[in-house]
């Protein structure tokens, strides 16, 4: 086995991935999309454990630069201290980051080959690869984001005794849509005000809004933009923010396959949207924007991802995924939170010191403590 780094994911082709266990946030045309959408001095490497012959055994890219929100999930205070110290000293002053995994990934993962043996050799030799390409480009942090619990616990051993420090991650939602239809899914899935809720909303949309689904949507871009952008402006965990680029190269993209959910009022405003990434597999509701000038923006969330639900059970997809954040109404839509791991290394060696406090203060958005959060009335 050898590693090898590629600086674009068309020198790699999407047919040397087919054979891999990949999810959709790892799909070729999701990884090509981010590519073509990076800003800044932030940089991209595709990094490889390849056989004699060229296989590819296992797979990761790897984003690297100075301009990445590495410390969304930290105390508020920390993030506005930060952000004030490099808005008056510069660039020069901000800390530099390997992020191992996609940058939009809401479930991380380390894509190896289907049926492979070798996992942990494949592994180390990946592992060695990241701390090389992390050190090239001058990373005070190495990130490996948002790994799945169901990425198997020794694997993660392994990473840990690579020397990072694991702690929680936000957890994502997975949903069950193996179901004949919606109807079925409401009374079979869902809690007797669960199906409430969700029949008195499209009542209540009646006469109000209409939703329809576009699966060429580039066109669409410029109009439903800014009201993904809105979304990201009100978040409580602002990641890194898509251009409409991003959203250009989506629509565009065949693996994975994507649709635009749109809300429209009953004289053509577009007050909502919802852009889902779907494969023969799964379904990934990806990014959503909402019109927060429109007294109902709250029920045009709800029809959005309603909608979503609908349109996973339509084409017979057993999972569903809803991402991090937003936890309550995901739940209340009959998701259930996931634990996922963030794993993290510093190079630098007065950033070591800290990664005890962020892995305790992590602890906090173990599913668990989330969950018992929602059940209080308390989410994060």
């Amino acid at each position: 086995m050898r590693t090898k780094a590629y600086e674009s994911i068309d020198d790699l082709g999407r047919e040397r991935l087919e054979g891999l266990d990949i999810g959709l946030d790892f799909s070729f045309g999701a990884l090509r999309a981010m590519e073509r959408s990076l800003w800044g001095e932030l940089l991209v490497r595709y990094l490889t454990v390849e056989s004699d012959d060229g296989t590819v055994l296992a797979f990761t890219p790897v984003y690297a630069g100075s301009n990445l929100n590495f410390n969304a999930l930290l105390p508020r205070a920390i993030q506005t201290g930060y952000d004030a110290l490099v808005a008056s000293l510069g660039m020069a002053m901000a800390t530099r980051v390997a992020v191992v995994g996609s940058l939009i990934s809401d479930r991380g993962w380390i894509p190896m080959l289907r049926g492979f043996a070798d996992r942990a050799g494949a592994l180390r030799l990946l592992l060695r690869e990241i701390e090389r390409v992390a050190k090239q480009h001058k990373a005070q942090l190495t990130m490996l984001k948002d790994i799945h619990r169901d990425f198997p616990a020794e694997e993660r051993a392994l990473m840990r005794a690579a020397g990072f420090t694991e702690g929680f991650s936000l957890p994502t939602v997975r949903v069950n849509t193996a179901y004949a239809s919606f109807d079925e899914y409401l009374t079979r899935h869902m809690s007797k005000n669960g199906r409430k809720h969700a029949r008195k909303q499209f009542v209540k949309a009646e006469g109000t809004f209409t939703l329809r689904v576009i699966d060429d949507f580039e066109e669409m871009i410029a109009r439903v933009f800014p009201l993904h952008r809105a979304v990201f402006l009100k978040a409580k965990y602002q990641f890194e923010e898509l251009p409409p680029r991003f959203f250009v190269e989506c629509a565009r993209s065949t693996s994975p396959k994507s649709e635009l959910v749109i809300c429209e009022t009953m004289d053509g405003r577009i007050v909502g949207s919802l852009m889902i990434f779907y494969d023969d597999r799964e379904q990934q509701n990806k990014r959503i924007g909402i019109d927060y000038s429109h007294a109902e923006s709250g029920l045009i969330y709800n029809l959005l991802n309603y909608t979503g639900i609908q349109r996973a059970i339509t084409r017979g997809l057993g999972t569903l995924w809803l991402g991090q954040s937003s936890y309550l109404p995901k739940t209340r839509f009959g998701g259930e939170l996931e634990d996922q791991y963030l794993l993290i290394k510093a190079h630098d060696p007065v950033l070591k010191p800290t990664l005890p406090l962020q892995r305790w203060w992590m602890s906090r958005y173990s599913a668990a403590n989330i969950q018992a959060g929602i059940e209080k009335g308390m989410p994060l």
